[in-house]
């Protein structure tokens, strides 16, 4: 059941880039063509997915502007386990910071990306034999699965072409559905950047690029994110920037042995991210780091400072001796 509805979700996504695709093609080659359909459905998933990106992130960054006052209650009510509860449960629903605001619209995007990677990984399904798990060929080309849901359309003008287009990846057993299209940017987007390595430096150099471009675009978005803020000095904060800092390129490293259109996915879902960005700082302003506010105001000033100084006993008598003389 579960599977059946990943599969419609991958075909649904299918649909519309055959969409772009079938919009494409009376203008571009079929390789760019493919190439700007896969951005434009990328943008077509954040558009529609902004909504709760901007739920979210008002969510994260309520949770961090809080961190103070649930310092404060926890170390008020530490030995009250139900009312330090019932504060924190309080304080997070006035500010909007609830649980359900962070993780709710990550669990709603997850399946799509996963969806979204399996069809750029897999186009078109094809029959495999149970025994040797390998394909099924007809004079040298691979059967299609009829009976699997497919994420593109074999009878598409996208499917057609995929299909007529595949081939043998370096003469191994690696099936690259639209191998022979032509290229964009110099790249044939169902080829690995692995296997361009494997035909030389020079051809592989246009997948490094793209990259190098998903990688260096992640960190502009975290440096954007985090951009005139003081570095926390929490327990566990350095852990955590620790992480921020090697997440790109771990995935980096692991989309060497994916398709260049996963890729370029991944770089364009970067670049609309960090515009996304942009626009809710535009409208909700930068994130407030915790403690901000406090220094801002500064410390509570003395009432005692701020009264005039009263004259010491005998200073009016030496003004009169200094007049005699």
């Amino acid at each position: 059941m579960i599977g059946d509805l990943f599969a419609r979700l991958q075909q649904l996504l299918g649909t519309v880039l055959s969409f772009y695709y079938d919009f494409l093609t009376p203008t571009f080659s079929d390789g760019w063509a493919y190439g700007l359909s896969i951005i434009l459905l990328t943008i077509t998933i954040n558009l529609v997915l902004f909504p709760l990106t901007l739920k979210q992130t008002r969510a994260t960054r309520a949770f961090t502007e809080i961190q103070p006052k649930i310092k404060k209650i926890q170390a008020e009510y530490k030995d009250d386990p139900p009312e330090m509860q019932k504060r924190l449960m309080a304080t997070q629903k006035e500010a909007g910071a609830t649980p359900g605001g962070c993780l709710l619209p990550i669990l709603v995007q997850m399946p799509i990306w996963f969806a979204l990677f399996r069809l750029l990984q897999t186009p078109i399904k094809y029959e495999i034999d149970s025994e040797t798990n390998e394909l099924i060929l007809d004079a040298g080309r691979p059967v299609i699965d009829a009976q699997a849901i497919q994420p593109v359309d074999p009878t598409s003008a996208l499917g057609l072409t995929l299909d007529s287009t595949g081939g043998f990846v370096n003469d191994s057993q690696t099936w690259v559905s639209g191998l022979e299209m032509d290229p964009f940017l110099g790249m044939n987007l169902g080829v690995r950047p692995s296997d361009a390595m494997k035909i030389g430096l020079l051809v592989a150099l246009p997948y490094l690029a793209l990259m190098a471009i998903m990688v260096a675009t992640q960190y502009v978005q975290q440096w954007h994110a985090t951009y005139g803020q003081d570095r926390p000095n929490q327990k566990g904060a350095g852990a955590q920037q620790a992480i921020t800092r090697i997440m790109p390129l771990f995935i980096g490293f692991i989309s060497y042995n994916f398709p260049a259109g996963l890729v370029l996915y991944w770089s364009t879902s970067n670049l609309f991210r960090l515009g996304q960005q942009v626009v809710i700082f535009k409208i909700d302003g930068r994130p407030t780091p915790p403690g901000t506010a406090a220094k801002e105001s500064g410390p509570t000033p003395d009432p005692a400072a701020s009264e005039p100084k009263k004259p010491q006993q005998g200073a009016s008598n030496k003004r009169r001796r200094r007049k005699r003389r």
